[in-house]
């Protein structure tokens, strides 16, 4: 296997390298999707052909068949040793130039013999997050004095939103979400609003919501999560998150009563059940996976362009974690990434927030700074307010229309709803107002939406009415003078608002006028 790396990678593995310092514990920020195992494994690669051995430790099944697969590639498969629970054609051997490890393995083995401790210079920290626990603490002290220590994650904190400074010493910035996106590296992401549970009387627990209450108030939903999913994302290959295994099992039950493909996954499965479901929904068979956690970290699956998040949660480490599953970008039939955004099968994600935690913790591309220290919050989101960690929620809003979530404007750019302004707002206007900037949905008129959703909700009044299936683009040439993009024709229909419904009811009177004439003239 040979791997081109991406500049920002290329420049981390260098910065890894140079990092030799055992004393130093160093973190490397990089976000969801910029390839933190390949860096790994490009490091280990690099380290290898210095002659130094090095591990890489992960945390859960999923993600070790990910790495495993990427180091065996670059490094060669006889010199990688893997340490997990046994199975058929692995092997374990100490001195091996790299190893694979399962935190879990591990941990029970290295009580037993000290002989299960790979021998190695450097250990590199999958997901280090999750890293503070105190078994997996004692595997990290025992390497601490020894070999030098990198962590990786997407979210340097413990759900908690304590920093990580009772053990590493620093963190590294490898890129952003924003670069990523503006790269191609990423999918963009589109946000949508739907009814939230009702959060009286449940109680902060370990800086999250308790999880029984939780799921209790959660369930209440489960309808409303399947209709809005039908309406706004029926087409695509989805992850809905879930609270616990019951509020699942609900959800994944309302889904196949109603004929979609659904599979649950969650950790009172046996491993050989949760491996086929992964299987089945990686190979497009499932097209909806109800999980609790399985899927918030390391899960990667780029055919994913919906992420349903159907659970509250205050910790900005899960929320960004359950985003992230969607941006990786759609791969061609070669595996790579599709990065053009003029491609036709260039993707984005759609997120369906039922929790309400995009307005409060904030969008996957804002621009979130990390610290160790351990008695503040450790994350500060600088896009919402740059001067403090505290979120400016009114700068948020969700469509009273169409339920998409939007910032930076007072207009939906998807229906084009405008945000009332409050007393507030009115007292702060200037008595006179004059209108600014220009109409930029060149052939609409203004507060429309966006010629994307005029389209889908074409389709639906199309749909709707039993007109034939041409139907839509026919309107849509109409308007706006071209024909629609030819990826449009598989998306979720929108419902019709009420300027959309009056100009298409001008445009059959109109042509009912015209064809009465014509007759008279006849």
């Amino acid at each position: 296997m040979i791997i081109d790396p991406r500049e920002y990678q290329a420049a981390t593995v260098n910065g890894v390298l140079d990092h030799r310092d055992k004393d130093e514990r160093t973190i490397w920020c990089a976000p969801t999707g910029s390839g933190k195992t390949v860096m790994q494994a490009l490091s280990c690669q690099r380290d290898m052909a210095l002659g130094d051995a090095s591990a890489i430790l992960t945390p859960r099944n999923e993600i070790f068949s990910q790495t495993h697969g990427m180091v065996s590639g670059l490094c060669g498969h006889s010199n990688v040793s893997v340490l997990r629970a046994k199975r058929q054609g692995e092997s374990w051997n100490p001195v091996n130039a790299v190893h694979v490890v399962s935190w879990p393995t591990l941990i029970s083995r290295s009580r037993k013999s000290k002989f299960w401790f790979p021998r190695v210079k450097r250990v590199h920290v999958d997901e280090c997050h999750l890293s503070m626990a105190p078994k997996i603490l004692e595997i990290l002290h025992h390497y601490a004095p020894k070999a030098i220590i990198d962590g990786w994650t997407a979210t340097p904190a413990r759900q908690t939103g304590k920093g990580l400074g009772s053990f590493f010493t620093s963190i590294k910035h490898v890129t952003t979400v924003r670069r990523l996106i503006d790269d191609g590296y990423l999918a963009p992401v589109e946000y949508w609003g739907g009814a939230t549970p009702d959060m009286a009387g449940i109680k902060i627990v370990r800086g999250d919501f308790e999880v029984g209450k939780l799921s209790k108030a959660s369930q209440l939903l489960v309808g409303d999560v399947v209709d809005n999913w039908l309406r706004l994302a029926s087409d695509r290959h989805t992850i809905v998150f879930a609270v616990d295994i019951a509020h699942a099992e609900m959800l994944a039950h309302k889904f196949k009563s109603i004929g979609i493909r659904t599979a649950a996954l969650h950790v009172r499965m046996d491993q050989d059940d949760r491996d086929e479901v992964v299987r089945q929904f990686k190979s497009g068979d499932i097209q909806v996976l109800v999980n609790v956690s399985i899927a918030s970290y390391g899960f990667d699956a780029p055919s994913v362009n919906c992420i349903v998040i159907a659970r509250k949660t205050m910790s900005i480490v899960l929320h960004l974690q359950m985003i992230g599953r969607g941006m990786r970008p759609a791969e061609d039939n070669e595996g790579r990434p599709i990065t053009d955004k003029n491609h036709a099968d260039f993707k984005t994600c759609m997120v369906l927030d039922h929790a309400g935690n995009v307005p409060s913790l904030g969008q996957a591309d804002d621009l979130f700074r990390w610290r160790l220290d351990e008695g503040k919050k450790a994350c500060e989101n600088w896009t919402r307010n740059p001067n403090s960690g505290e979120a400016k929620e009114s700068a948020v809003h969700v469509c009273e229309n169409c339920t998409n979530i939007f910032s930076r404007s007072r207009v939906c750019p998807k229906c084009g709803w405008k945000v009332p302004f409050s007393k507030k707002d009115v007292d702060t206007v200037d008595a006179d107002l004059v209108r600014i900037g220009k109409n930029l949905l060149d052939k609409l008129p203004e507060g429309w939406p966006t010629h994307e959703i005029f389209y889908a909700m074409l389709i639906r009044y199309g749909a709707t009415h039993g007109y034939k299936p041409g139907w839509p683009s026919v309107k849509y040439k109409e308007k706006c003078g071209v024909w629609p993009e030819r990826h449009w024709m598989n998306m979720a229909s929108v419902p019709t608002d009420a300027r959309i419904e009056n100009w298409i009811i001008s445009r059959n009177i109109a042509y009912a006028k015209a064809k009465k004439k014509a007759q008279q003239v006849g």
